[in-house]
């Protein structure tokens, strides 16, 4: 018998948690509210009701889209207007879907081309009927077809940044688009020195090169600007016969076409592989859609503390809900970490193998599509189902009932649920320090890998916990790269993160550091979940977590207060308001002043304030406004070191060049002397073959004499020590700048970093002084050159501030880019006075990158335990 429709209106509730019992039962509903739903939820409707920007954390596996859903609905009911769910992927859309419907939640699925879109679902959208579930490029683009809502709920927001800059990045990638890329070179040509020009407009770049990222502001090539403008046009015109190369040009033409007018606001970020063009925060402001919805809500497993969810979004201030304080913690699954490159005498990618087969299945997760192939071709077994992204787009079933099979996806460190038996292991492949090619200009250039290191710790914890979706799951997370290992092994890294998790790191490593048959012993009675776990692993689990603290990172609170500066900022520039953009930018700087591991990215601050006031200078013809420019490069490049990456952009149009470093005169001295007797173009050809030849050996005694005399071809007084525990080579530019080298080129490259090692390179620096009678000068470092990029936690403490390590392949780089500078260096023994020679090096140096200064930035670059 047909059931007759009722005509009566939606039931309506006092909150949100007393919405729950009044849904439609669907035989599939949940029991009842977890405790911190219920906390939240009424938290919401005392508090936070009528915030514009809300953001709401909630553990991986605690309720986090459902507690989304039901405020979304709950808003709905009580008539204030359209409510929209937004997803990262049309993935999610699928499974919210699924979730709303199995709770009653009345919802549309409004994912995909507008065009695709049912009328029926649209309509029941448009009279407020149901909430429309969505992905976040339905909401980030040039032209949004959803009609506007009273509540946008952003959900896995942590993960936002990546979707809503999309909309607002122009990638150039050199082999899809090699002809625009060219011209897009050309156009910012006159912002680039002559030899970095030549570098990026080889076909083979040079070893170092390939890699490097600079940042030119745009403000500062207003003149520029058209010629840019030309080439960027040309992606509307692309056609090409392969996916991959439509999808870009159309993804570009997209990108342009939200930032045409506004150039200016934007920088440039250009490597030999891509350039990147896109504003520091996303201009949000212009969204109608974004702007003009009663209220935002960002909902996140990972909040984080340091404003990156307002950089993320472009939104000044946005509001926390937090559970009260007497709540307790929610929980999640059990997560048994390993550390193949910890594990004494196994092949780790082939221990990995092993392990991924003795669980049966694995999900991949991968920084890079690269990256990807590359796990996908040394982790998987042998006639093993791989899926990828596309398999796995619409739904993760299939992937879910399969056996011996994998999924590899590349930066997917959210939105993949796997509860239960749909998958018991995760494996991470490749540190997530950088997707894009803002982040590694901060993180590798500038210093400033602080901003965006609360998104790093996200995406690892986002990533770890992708089978571990309920309390009482359980699974195996295999971290099978070495940085990724380093990073975990750092205590002001693990320090920041859950008890629970920095409980389980700690126990994965000194699990790992035994022998491989206990790795695998226990392994086996992990994922047996008998009583041998809960008897002894539990037990040392629960010991650990009670030692464990979170705390908040130190420049935390610096950070988020610079934030809505920043994005201040960004909104004055994007209107051509330059002052309010500079005076923004200095608040900013200003908020981070007291911490020194900040001073990086101050710098960043700093210089962009500083090029916003130049630009007004330039429009107004003020004198003064450009002493000010100025002023604010000086704080600039004194907060960037050593990194040295603004100097070749400074100064400024019709200012004067700065004086030379002592450092720099010294080098020029000792160069123009050596000039003269380094013979004829044979001989100095001969000189750095003999030079590379050494730097290719393992052999420390043929390796040592060519740093010596790499250091000498950069201007130093090289020499080897005498003496017990001397550094293998120093490099000292008079008493203004010392750098000490260990040669650790006998390592192999499984092996960890270990404290006598750095106990040594310690202590070398101090050594140098005892010999040459002097004080350490404060630009100083002590070098270790070795193949490793694990640092054993006990060696991670005791390092010094000054002690770095950098690979032989970077030396190698090094005299590269030595050898390019001597072709110019040789021309001038034909200058027969050595003063007269010293002007001319020290343009050379200036012009190759490679004063003293610029050295001292190519090898300090990663501490001692860092990555």
């Amino acid at each position: 018998m047909a059931i007759k429709k009722s005509s009566a209106p939606e039931r309506r509730a006092e909150s949100p948690e007393k919405l729950f019992p009044l849904l439609r039962r669907t035989g599939h509903n949940s029991d009842t509210l977890w405790p911190q739903q219920v906390d939240l939820l009424r938290e919401y409707a005392t508090k936070r009701v009528n915030a514009r920007d809300l953001a709401i954390e909630l553990p991986t596996g605690t309720g986090k889209t459902l507690t989304g859903l039901l405020l979304a609905d709950w808003r709905r009911r009580e008539g204030k207007g359209r409510t929209v769910f937004v997803c990262p992927t049309v993935q999610l859309v699928r499974q919210v879907v699924a979730a709303a419907e199995r709770e009653g939640i009345p919802v549309v699925d409004l994912s995909g081309p507008s065009k695709n879109w049912d009328p029926a679902s649209r309509l029941a959208y448009e009279r407020e009927r149901a909430t429309a579930v969505v992905a976040y490029s339905a909401i980030f683009n040039i032209a949004p077809k959803l009609t506007t809502a009273d509540l946008l709920v952003f959900d896995d927001a942590h993960a936002g940044e990546q979707y809503v800059s999309k909309a607002y990045t122009v990638s150039v990638p050199r082999g899809l688009h090699s002809s625009i890329y060219a011209d897009v070179l050309d156009a910012i040509a006159p912002m680039l020195s002559t030899e970095r020009h030549h570098q990026l407009t080889q076909n083979s770049p040079g070893a170092g090169t390939h890699e490097l990222v600079d940042a030119i502001s745009l403000a500062q090539a207003d003149t520029l600007l058209p010629a840019l403008s030309r080439a960027l046009e040309r992606f509307s015109t692309v056609e090409a016969a392969d996916k991959p190369t439509r999808d870009s040009a159309r993804d570009a033409h997209f990108a342009y076409a939200a930032i045409a007018g506004h150039l200016a606001a934007c920088t440039m970020y250009v490597s030999w592989s891509k350039i990147e063009i896109r504003p520091a925060t996303p201009p949000t402001f212009e969204n109608a859609l974004l702007a003009s919805a009663t209220q935002r809500i960002y909902l996140s497993a990972t909040l984080g503390t340091s404003g990156e969810l307002e950089r993320a979004f472009g939104r000044p201030v946005i509001r926390r809900l937090a559970r009260p304080d007497d709540a307790p913690a929610p929980t999640s699954g059990r997560r048994f970490l390993i550390f193949p490159h910890l594990v004494p005498d196994v092949d780790p990618d082939e221990f990995t193998k092993e392990l991924i087969e003795r669980v049966g299945k694995s999900i991949i997760i991968a920084p890079s599509n690269p990256a990807a192939d590359a796990a996908e071709e040394r982790l998987v077994p042998d006639g093993w189902q791989i899926y990828d992204k596309d398999d796995v787009e619409d739904s993760l079933d299939e992937f879910a009932e399969a056996t011996n099979a994998v999924v590899v996806l590349a930066n997917r460190y959210d939105g993949i649920d796997l509860p239960g038996d749909a998958c018991r292991s995760v494996t991470i492949f490749g540190y997530p320090g950088v997707t894009n090619l803002q982040e590694r200009f901060l993180a590798s250039r500038a210093r400033a890998a602080i901003v965006s290191a609360e998104r790093v710790r996200s995406r690892l914890v986002q990533g770890i916990g992708r089978c571990t979706r309920g309390p009482r799951d359980f699974a195996l997370v295999i971290i099978s790269d070495q940085e990724t290992t380093t990073y975990l092994s750092r205590t002001e890294v693990t320090d920041t993160l859950s008890e629970d998790l920095q409980s389980e790191i700690t126990f994965g490593i000194e699990q790992s550091e035994q022998s491989a048959d206990g790795v695998r012993e226990n392994v086996d009675m992990f994922l047996a979940q008998g009583e041998e776990w809960f008897d002894d692993a539990e037990d040392e689990l629960t010991q650990l977590r009670q030692y464990a603290t979170q705390i908040v990172p130190a420049a935390a609170q610096a950070l988020a207060a610079a934030a809505k500066y920043e994005v201040e900022a960004q909104e004055a520039a994007w209107n051509g308001d330059w002052i309010a953009a500079a005076e923004k930018l200095n608040l900013a700087a200003m908020e981070l002043g007291q911490h020194q591991n900040a001073r990086g990215y101050r710098a960043v601050l700093l210089f962009r304030a500083a090029v916003a006031m130049d630009k007004a200078a330039r429009d107004t013809g003020d004198e003064g406004r450009g002493n000010t420019a100025d002023g604010l490069a000086q704080q600039a490049l004194e907060a960037a070191k050593p990194a040295t990456w603004m100097s070749s952009l400074l100064p400024f149009e019709g200012r004067e060049v700065s004086e030379p470093s002592p450092q720099l005169v010294s080098a020029a001295r000792r160069l123009s002397v050596y000039v003269g007797k380094v013979g004829s173009a044979q001989k100095m050809r001969a000189t750095f073959q003999t030079m590379f030849d050494g730097l290719s050996q393992i052999d420390h005694k043929q390796y040592e004499p060519a740093l010596t005399d790499l250091g000498k071809l950069l201007g130093a007084d090289a020499f080897k020590p005498s003496g017990d525990s001397r550094t293998d080579s120093a490099w000292c530019w008079d008493d203004y700048q010392w750098i000490t080298l260990e040669a650790k080129s006998e390592h192999n490259t499984d092996g960890p970093i270990g404290t006598h090692d750095t106990q040594q390179v310690n202590g070398h620096l101090k050594l140098v002084a005892e010999d040459r009678k002097s004080p350490i000068p404060p630009i100083s470092a002590a070098v270790m050159i070795s193949p490793r990029t694990i640092v054993k936690r006990e060696a991670i403490v005791i390092a010094a501030d000054t002690s770095w390590r950098v690979t032989p392949a970077d030396i190698l780089a090094l005299a590269n880019l030595t050898e390019r500078l001597w072709e110019g260096l040789h021309v001038l023994k034909n200058i027969s006075s050595a003063s007269d020679r010293e002007q001319s090096i020290i343009s050379l140096l200036r012009e190759h990158h490679l004063r003293p200064e610029d050295i001292m930035d190519l090898l300090t670059t990663t501490r001692i335990g860092e990555v």
